[in-house]
């Protein structure tokens, strides 16, 4: 059988990675239809995992890398949108899964804190919340991906859909 490819989108939170993910997600759809889209937001629901710390972050990365390694082996194309900011859990994943992409978003943190969807960096800044990464956690920021795409300024989605479908060679 042939093996899947993992497309790992990884930024901090308010990056793009869901907006990016969904619209990878339905280009490739256009191409097979055996494509998975999976969100770390919606997982950390279907995991019941809570826990923000380092630990409980670092173990669900892995969770999420071999959910993509399993789906892989059965020829399952996976679109994956996390944070999963740990030099460990990505050097895994490239280890592990046989056809791992990585794409990270890169914005910087004053865009982020100015984005603020969630509102998770603001109350983070007034220390309502901990384990925010690039505000009360750090990151390791990515040192090998196979595209680094800034996703802040003028291109919108359809231009960074672009610049991915590029990059990876789609």
């Amino acid at each position: 059988m042939v093996q899947g490819t993992t497309y790992w989108i990884t930024g901090l939170s308010g990056a793009g990675k869901t907006t990016i993910g969904k619209s990878l997600y339905q280009y490739l759809l256009q191409k097979k239809s055996n494509v998975v889209f999976l969100d770390g937001d919606i997982l950390r629901q279907v995991y019941q995992a809570g826990d923000y710390t380092l630990e409980g972050r670092k173990k669900l990365a892995y969770q999420h890398g071999r959910l993509c390694r399993m789906l892989n082996q059965q020829g399952i194309d996976v679109v994956i949108c996390v944070i999963a900011m740990f030099d460990e859990c990505r050097e895994w994943n490239r280890n592990e899964i046989p056809h791992y992409r990585e794409i990270y978003l890169k914005v910087p943190i004053e865009e982020l804190i100015q984005r603020d969807q969630k509102q998770l960096y603001s109350r983070a800044l007034r220390n309502e919340v901990e384990n925010v990464m690039g505000i009360n956690m750090d990151f390791e920021e990515p040192k090998t991906p196979d595209a680094v795409i800034e996703n802040y300024g003028k291109n919108n989605p359809e231009v960074v859909l672009e610049m991915v479908v590029e990059k990876m060679g789609i």
